[in-house]
């Protein structure tokens, strides 16, 4: 029952607008003829019902057409805002914010790729999805995966906002100092901002971005270019637009 309701309002979804409009056409068109008789009011009538039906129909293989021709990606990434925090350097407090598009019928859920590179797994929640899984992949070259419940399905073209919260704990100071996001598909931007609030007053040295292929083995990352580090803040803060498809991008700076 549940899922039957669900295709129904994702039918509901795609289409509403259309049927909003038409609608509201037509009660115009029906009160006007309501006080005419003439057989051309007939004609009239019969002729805009033609006329709905054939948009409708085009609007419907359109719709459907887009459906199947989508890939195999389910969402679009919009935008994405990335912060790593820390006051002493071993408690963190990692976040991300990820804006998408659902390009599937529905989505109930999204798979959050992450990796740590501390020895002590991280607590992970969400202020925004419900967190109902954590995969723990032992091989250090794989992902691990956070799953994350929406409140409600996410239809078609919807957005939605992912939230990803870590609290990580580096006492033994294991992690490496840098951040870096996986680009498997399109993304318009991804903004940085790392704040290490234990820093002292004369540090100013700065972070480095730079990038090496997904699937490059042994290779070296390639540096983009130097981000000079705030001491009013104590932050590095970037913007990195359009990244090219299929790179490791990161920041990387010293404890």
């Amino acid at each position: 029952m549940s899922t039957f309701k669900d295709g129904y309002n994702a039918i509901v979804n795609i289409f509403s607008k259309q049927f909003y409009f038409l609608a509201s056409l037509a009660s115009l068109i029906g009160l006007f003829l309501f006080f005419v008789t003439t057989k051309w009011a007939v004609i009239v009538a019969l002729g805009f019902f033609c006329i709905v039906l054939l948009s409708f129909t085009i609007a419907l293989i359109h719709t459907l057409l887009r459906l199947i021709n989508l890939g195999n990606n389910e969402f679009e990434s919009k935008s994405t805002f990335v912060k790593y925090e820390t006051l002493d350097g071993k408690n963190i407090v990692f976040e991300t914010y990820k804006l998408i598009q659902a390009k599937k019928t529905m989505l109930t859920e999204f798979s959050f790729s992450f990796k740590w590179s501390g020895s002590i797994m991280p607590t992970v929640n969400s202020d925004i999805q419900n967190v109902i899984n954590i995969v723990d992949d032992q091989d250090p070259s794989k992902y691990d995966k956070a799953l994350l419940k929406f409140k409600k399905p996410l239809y078609f073209n919807e957005n939605e906002v992912i939230h990803f919260k870590a609290i990580l704990d580096d006492t033994d100071k294991q992690s490496g100092t840098y951040v870096s996001n996986r680009i498997i598909q399109d993304v318009d931007i991804i903004h940085y901002r790392i704040i290490l609030k234990y820093k002292s007053a004369d540090y100013d040295l700065n972070a480095i971005l730079e990038r090496k292929k997904i699937n490059a083995i042994n290779s070296n990352y390639e540096k983009l270019k130097e981000i000079a580090f705030d001491n009013i803040t104590k932050s590095y803060e970037y913007h990195l637009l359009k990244p090219e498809i299929n790179y490791n991008y990161r920041i990387r700076w010293e404890r």
